[in-house]
């Protein structure tokens, strides 16, 4: 099966849901496996948000995390930001895929923050910051992830802090965009490069219902 067009009818038949729940829990248990690899510990928890307008701190599956990034050719003059980094399963594939420059996070929820922070402090050139995204200066980054961590109010604010501070381009690379992702279209100094939807992928299914995903970039 090389590809599934997603019907909502056919999604709420019983054996057909639980199929994608085992998908689901294959697909956490791989990365898992792969994180204890990179990390010596599994990322694959959930914690609720502490802030109102934040979203939960969950990891992007990694054959998502393929999918958006199978193209881009990272340089070693590139800073990597994670955007509500949760546990650091995207910073844990910048290290995978040997991200050439520095790798960042930042992460609101001191108990989580400290929890990537303690498996990234044994690569260099990987930094987990612990408070609030709207207080970081975007400057020292030229591309910014978002695995949706704010909701739609939230996000607009951040979108107008990133507009009001940055001195030059960056990429974003935005999962789960379908809530938001339209915020940006046609709004001044954003180009869309990519828009693309995902539910199967590699013989897994990656959600519970398609997923969106956006890249974009900024140019102040």
């Amino acid at each position: 099966m090389a590809s599934f067009i997603y019907n909502p009818k056919v999604y709420k038949n019983w054996f057909f849901s639980r199929i994608v729940c085992l998908s689901r829990w294959a697909v956490n248990f791989r990365d898992s496996f792969v994180d204890k690899r990179i990390c010596g510990v599994s990322l694959n928890k959930y914690t609720e948000s502490v802030r109102k307008g934040s979203t939960g701190s969950q990891s992007t599956p990694y054959i998502v995390l393929q999918e958006i990034f199978k193209d881009v050719k990272f340089q070693p003059s590139d800073s990597f930001i994670d955007v509500g980094c949760g546990r650091g399963r995207v910073l844990a594939y910048m290290v995978r895929k040997n991200f050439p420059g520095k790798i960042s996070g930042i992460e609101l929820n001191e108990e989580v923050a400290c929890f990537a922070r303690d498996w990234a402090k044994k690569y260099d050139n990987v930094n987990v910051i612990s408070g609030d995204a709207f207080n970081l200066d975007y400057n020292s980054f030229s591309i910014i992830y978002m695995g949706r961590p704010f909701e739609p109010e939230l996000f607009h604010r951040f979108i107008g802090h990133l507009e009001t501070t940055l001195s030059h381009p960056v990429s974003l690379y935005y999962w789960v965009e379908q809530e938001s992702g339209n915020y940006l279209d046609g709004r001044k100094g954003w180009k869309r490069l990519v828009r693309k939807r995902l539910f199967w992928r590699k013989g897994y299914f990656i959600a519970n219902s398609p997923q969106r995903y956006s890249v974009w970039i900024f140019t102040p």
